[in-house]
């Protein structure tokens, strides 16, 4: 054999098994990349994201494919039944799919909560009631979820935030969901659990519509609110409110007290009041076009470039967007933060709306570039998470808090904490290429 073909042997081998290998790698990414869009829920996708990982694909493909997303197929339409069970009471969700979906653009998602949460549940086989709908404040041809609540499982018990946040996920599995267009909006107490949800959980909303609720019926003890709330959360979710001035319940005076109170907390609030009408949607021929117009100004800023989160749990309602605290605790670091939670009424009440009987943390942090400044206060550790669509991953990040350098370095992209957040977020436009954790100093 000649020493001409020997090399071309030589080169030829070598070659094939390169591309032999490759092929192999990109089957076990596509099948992986397959089960993590058929998983039904967060834990199968984060089990489907190991496999990812374990295929050794290159940061920058993940990424586009995550970006992509799945493909979405031609599905039924109408109202359809999400049934759930909750603390061992079975809620009988609804979806509500226009008729004119269509699989190849997004629809924006109304999460609608309804009010009368105080009523028991119904016995076994009884039915739940008339059928939830959105025939009461109807709207622009989109997706309209509505989890159901009772006696026990209302919207600020930690069961049903679970319940709203799984929905949610489920109906982005099977249908194209824009993710900056997701909203949640209630009516009466459903409005009050809006409040909550701003409070406790606001990563999500694009917008928080509270219609004829009321944030202070979060302050009775005997309402069974989870934990400790905080008014300055309030600003990292728009707020559109809507009440009746001769309202027997809310009436709209005693609702201004409150936000003003949001406004002091930086909360971007549009206050609508309606002197004749009472605890009704009579008003809502008048709104609607505001209504619609306030949400298609307020898509979610997905990578906000401040972020403001106070929590007294590390265990859950611990993140807002890009920033989660891990671990609270005092540091010989902190600073004053100033806490709105108090209001004046015309009744001469001038004091604290939602007590507090433990200790909480809070962390500001201003995102500038690659630069993080951060204020805290009673927080011992936090988390940023670092996304390739505001972070320049070839520049080095710097991050101050209070007033003092704690890191200064380059930030190598890690696939395994792209995969994870995008397990959990289930979000094409949210999503961290790492994970930089931060000890308070």
């Amino acid at each position: 054999m000649s020493r001409c073909v020997l090399t071309v042997l030589c080169i030829a081998l070598p070659l094939a098994a390169t591309t032999a290998g490759q092929a192999t790698r990109s089957a076990a990414l596509d099948a992986a990349f397959a089960a993590f869009w058929d998983a039904d829920d967060v834990r199968g996708a984060e089990r489907a994201g190991q496999r990812i990982v374990e295929a050794g694909a290159d940061f920058d493909d993940v990424l586009a494919r995550l970006r992509a997303g799945r493909t979405y197929k031609k599905e039924a339409t109408g109202t359809r039944e999400m049934a759930a069970t909750v603390e061992g009471i079975r809620l009988d969700n609804v979806v509500e799919i226009p008729p004119e979906y269509d699989p190849a653009k997004t629809w924006p998602l109304r999460v609608q909560l309804h009010g009368g949460v105080g009523r028991p549940a119904p016995r076994n086989g009884e039915p739940g009631g008339r059928p939830l709908t959105s025939s009461r404040i109807p709207g622009e041809p989109q997706i309209y979820l509505h989890p159901r609540a009772w006696n026990g499982v209302e919207w600020w018990r930690a069961p049903q935030v679970d319940n709203i946040l799984k929905l949610v996920d489920a109906v982005k599995r099977k249908y194209n969901v824009d993710e900056s267009r997701i909203y949640v909006t209630g009516i009466s107490d459903g409005g009050t659990g809006v409040f909550f949800l701003a409070m406790r959980e606001a990563t999500a909303w694009s917008a928080c519509l509270a219609l004829n609720g009321h944030p202070v019926v979060l302050a009775n003890d005997q309402v069974g609110a989870d934990q400790q709330l905080y008014p300055t959360n309030l600003a990292n979710c728009p707020m559109y409110l809507v009440n009746g001035g001769r309202d027997p319940l809310y009436p709209a005076a005693s609702v201004a007290p409150f936000v003003r109170m949001m406004e002091r907390a930086g909360a971007s609030v549009e206050f609508h009041v309606h002197p004749e009408a009472g605890h009704d949607t009579s008003w809502w021929p008048v709104e609607r076009p505001l209504y619609e117009k306030y949400l298609a100004a307020h898509p979610r800023t997905a990578h906000p470039a401040s972020v403001a989160w106070e929590t007294d749990r590390t265990d859950r309602y611990n993140r807002v967007r890009w920033l989660v605290i891990d671990r609270l605790g005092a540091r010989d670091s902190d600073v004053e933060l100033v806490d709105v939670n108090s209001v004046e009424l015309p009744a001469g009440y001038r004091g604290p709306v939602y007590e507090r009987r433990r200790g909480s943390g809070r962390v500001d942090v201003v995102r500038t570039g690659n630069t993080f400044d951060a204020r805290t206060r009673g927080v011992q550790q936090f988390t940023l998470l670092l996304s390739p669509d505001v972070v320049d991953f070839s520049r080095p990040v710097r991050v101050t808090v209070n007033g003092r350098g704690v890191f200064e370095g380059v930030v190598t992209k890690d696939v395994a904490a792209l995969v994870r957040w995008a397990a959990r977020d289930h979000d094409r436009t949210m999503l961290y290429g790492a994970e930089l954790t931060v000890a308070v100093p």
